[in-house]
């Protein structure tokens, strides 16, 4: 198999792990999805870029992407508190 596809399989197992253990918790917050799945991914992200040096550059787009809507999520959420 290759890196790509151990990659996928890996994000897409996690994330569904983290979908099924948010919702038996009963969170219903769309930010507190999307900081787990952000957080999941940057850190499988980051593991499989010493893996592979040709993937780096990609997943070093995707890391920005997530890192970028994770700080839209923070920062929204900052709002949120002092308003």
């Amino acid at each position: 198999m290759k890196i790509y596809n151990t990659y996928i399989m890996t994000v897409s197992t996690v994330l569904l792990l983290g979908t099924v253990i948010m919702t038996a918790m009963h969170v219903n917050s769309l930010a507190t999805y999307y900081t787990v799945y952000a957080a999941a991914a940057l850190t499988i992200t980051e593991l499989f870029i010493y893996l592979n040096s040709q993937a780096r550059h990609n997943l070093n787009i995707i890391s920005v992407m997530l890192f970028a809507g994770f700080l839209v999520a923070l920062s929204l959420q900052i709002v949120k508190i002092l308003t």
